[in-house]
């Protein structure tokens, strides 16, 4: 055993004087690894196994991450050292304490749970602390290990006798250092097997099974090759056997066979087995010419294809019975498709104007608005007319701009040194455009981006006919003149002053430069405004800008 050899070692000095033992050869670590008695680590004191020094300390390698195994032997920082070893968890029945692997039943620092330490003159036995050992335990203190109580049928840092250590991969049992078995494993004389599956030791060490049979899960059987499956005393293929149909046990009742481990149908007679029952694909609707293809409506299954069969009166066009005296895409005869605007009547195309027209020739029109049939087919107003209510007018051609007559305002204006800062009203209709903005100026709105109440407004002294307007405004995705983008005025309604009231003729949004707009009808008026002016929702998105207004009369 390694603690006896260390004994030896120690007795073979204590002549000179020496209190620890020294280091050199294997035989002074007990297959431990590069640390004693005397230690790896260049320290004088002396360390009681299974302790070590490694750099004047007394360390247990078999659990110290430092100095796994042998001194200076690191664990990766996702391991643990369990019993010499580094791993990513413990072993040996040891627990994960705050990253060293404890054996709880005799730890004095983990007794029982990680982190309760027994106190002052306490041992840790069985998991508990007390005064003494308890469950067979033995007292290990005296051998540097402060608290221990060992189980020295099992420890293997005490195997047999305090301080005896196994080596690193033996395992201590009845009290004597073994071979580990890892992985499931189990030590059947002095060789790892698993017990699971070897034949030879098949549940339990010697149990070896007969001629013909395996081993699975610990237990001898018959073993089954080839595909096939053990059901009872029988290899079965559970693909096609019917009395063990996908599954041992599993019977196929009459008239069923095994099909790919299932139960399934068996057809004669010329029948299909479609969905669990035996069918003609050749005559069946809902299975024609294949399981599952079913023919619509009016179809019939004929030699295994869906075949149409129109009743009297219609006619087949490609799949679909029609009336061909009244049907729009098959008039008279299969194919012959009307005319937008017609129908079919008596297999044959026929005009049909909608309410509030009239058929004039091969057309339907609005003889209240068509220039060419005003009030009447064929009567044709002349080129500088419009046809208004049946009637042939003399239209407007808005040409001319009336906004540099008019008297400006707005609401809110701006700030009130818009006028010292020569951005007025005036300045929407002074006649000056976008590129004489650098010394005519323009003038802003306070609006944000959202119709509101502002508004921007034109007063005549008289009455003046209005077509059009045009608004010349900055870009919204641009600074211009000095402008931030966002500042373009998007939109509004466009209102006209009747005598008693505003009157709504239009509203336009959406806009993001310079727009224009064209009245419905030229109206008469004194007063004119855009309600609700706001920018886009873009760049400063505030204070629309106006460089010039412009209303067209005829």
């Amino acid at each position: 055993m390694g603690f006896l050899r260390r004994i030896g070692a120690c007795l073979l000095v204590l002549g000179s004087a020496t209190l620890g033992c020294a280091t050199g050869s294997s035989e002074d670590v007990g297959g431990i690894g590069g640390g004693s008695f005397g230690g790896s680590g260049g320290g004088t004191g002396q360390c009681q196994p299974p302790n070590i020094q490694c750099r004047s300390a007394c360390i247990d390698p078999m659990a110290n991450p430092s100095h796994c195994g042998v001194c200076d032997n690191l664990c990766p920082s996702s391991q643990v050292c369990s019993q010499g070893v580094c791993g990513g968890f413990c072993s040996g029945g040891t627990t994960n304490c705050d990253g060293k692997c404890a054996d709880l039943q005799t730890d004095p620092a983990n007794c029982g749970t990680c982190g309760n330490i027994c106190a002052a003159g306490e041992m840790c036995t069985i998991g508990q602390c007390a005064s003494e050992c308890l469950g067979g335990t033995t007292n290990c203190s005296s051998w540097g290990q402060s608290g221990k109580c060992a189980d020295l049928q099992v420890d293997p840092q005490n195997c047999g006798t305090c301080g005896n250590a196994c080596a690193t991969g033996e395992v201590c049992s009845q009290g004597q250092c073994g071979v580990v078995c890892s992985g499931g494993s189990t030590n059947c004389g002095g060789k790892c097997v698993d017990t699971a599956v070897d034949p030879q030791n098949c549940g339990a060490c010697a149990n070896a099974c007969a001629s013909g049979e395996a081993c699975q899960s610990g237990t001898c059987g018959l073993v089954c090759s080839g595909g096939l499956t053990k059901c009872g005393s029988k290899c079965a293929d559970l693909t096609k056997d019917p009395a063990n149909c996908g599954a041992c046990g599993t019977a196929c009742t009459t008239g069923q066979g095994c099909v790919s481990s299932k139960c399934t149908l068996i057809c004669s007679g010329g029948t299909t087995n479609c969905n669990n029952a035996c069918v003609d694909m050749q005559v069946d609707p809902n299975n024609c010419g294949s399981c599952g293809n079913a023919c619509g409506s009016g179809l019939t299954c004929l030699s295994g294809v869906c075949t149409l069969v129109c009743p009297t009166g219609q006619t087949k066009c490609g799949t679909t019975c029609v009336d061909t005296k009244n049907d729009a895409n098959n008039c008279g005869v299969c194919s012959n498709k009307c005319p937008t605007g017609q129908v079919c009547q008596n297999s044959a195309c026929t005009l049909v104007c909608p309410s509030g027209q009239t058929k004039c020739g091969n057309s339907c029109v609005n003889t209240s608005t068509d220039a060419s049939n005003c009030g009447a087919c064929g009567n044709a107003c002349s080129a500088s007319q419009t046809c208004q209510g049946g009637s042939c007018v003399s239209s407007c051609n808005p040409s001319t701009n009336v906004a540099l007559t008019a008297t400006a305002l707005s609401s809110p204006a701006g700030s009130s040194g818009q006028v010292s800062f020569n951005v007025g009203p005036n300045k929407m209709n002074d006649g000056y455009l976008e590129a004489s903005c650098n010394t005519e100026k323009f003038h802003w709105v306070d609006a944000g981006s959202s119709p509101g109440s502002a508004y921007i407004q034109l007063d005549w002294p008289s009455s003046v006919t209005v077509k059009r307007i045009s608004i010349d405004t900055v870009p919204a995705s641009a600074s211009t003149c000095g402008v931030s983008s966002g500042r373009n005025l998007a939109g509004g309604t466009i209102q006209y002053w009747n005598g008693a009231s505003w009157v709504g003729a239009g509203t336009v949004s959406g806009q993001t430069n310079d727009w224009s707009h064209t009245l419905t009808t030229a109206v008469s008026t004194t007063k004119l405004r855009i309600y609700g002016v706001h920018t886009s929702n873009t760049g400063q998105g505030s204070n629309p800008v106006i460089f010039e207004w412009q209303v067209f009369s005829c």
